[in-house]
């Protein structure tokens, strides 16, 4: 079965720095018809640090639209269109948590929200992450509380199922899958 739908009309509702909101018609493999409203996202980065010690930094912050705290890896969105994720991810890490890593290395990548969305997040891992007096400053409308955790503590607050976002999930499970192997 075909299941490719046809784009029909396209028609921009709502355009900012970072997306744009779009609603298409498209014909659907019955040749009827349906709308489509998605987001395409300039993407972003994310960055799962490790220290020399081994533990793992995650910071805490207020996440307007789910009105609540959020446990997360550091992350943001590029800068630009073609921002290098690399870039982007190392800049969030010194910016989030005043830490640098000299050995940092692509983990995967993966999109958020497929159903609304085209966000695609590259994941990287930082090892040996080490902490710098004077770090780049975080956003001015950013307000975060960097978490340490023991890699036992990650994998408890992993498994407790008190972490709501995504991507940390994803970075952590990946992280303790490719331990085992």
């Amino acid at each position: 079965m075909n299941l490719k739908e046809k784009q029909l009309s396209h028609k921009l509702v709502y355009e900012c720095f970072f997306m744009k909101l779009y609603e298409d018609e498209v014909l659907l493999p019955n040749n009827k018809t349906s709308k489509r409203i998605y987001i395409m996202h300039n993407s972003a980065a994310a960055i799962l640090p490790i220290t020399k010690t081994g533990n793992i930094l995650l910071v805490k912050q207020y996440r307007y639209p789910i009105r609540s705290e959020s446990i997360e890896i550091p992350a943001g969105k590029k800068d630009f269109l073609n921002e290098n994720g690399l870039d982007c991810a190392v800049r969030e890490l010194e910016e989030e948590t005043g830490y640098i890593s000299n050995n940092v290395k692509h983990l995967l990548d993966i999109n958020s929200c497929v159903g609304y969305s085209n966000e695609k997040i590259e994941i990287f891992i930082a090892k040996d992450c080490v902490k710098i007096e004077n770090p780049k400053e975080s956003d001015d409308d950013e307000f975060l509380e960097l978490i340490e955790l023991t890699k036992a503590e990650a994998k408890e607050l992993l498994l407790s199922g008190k972490l709501q976002d995504a991507k940390t999930i994803i970075a952590l499970q990946k992280y303790f899958l490719d331990e085992v192997k």
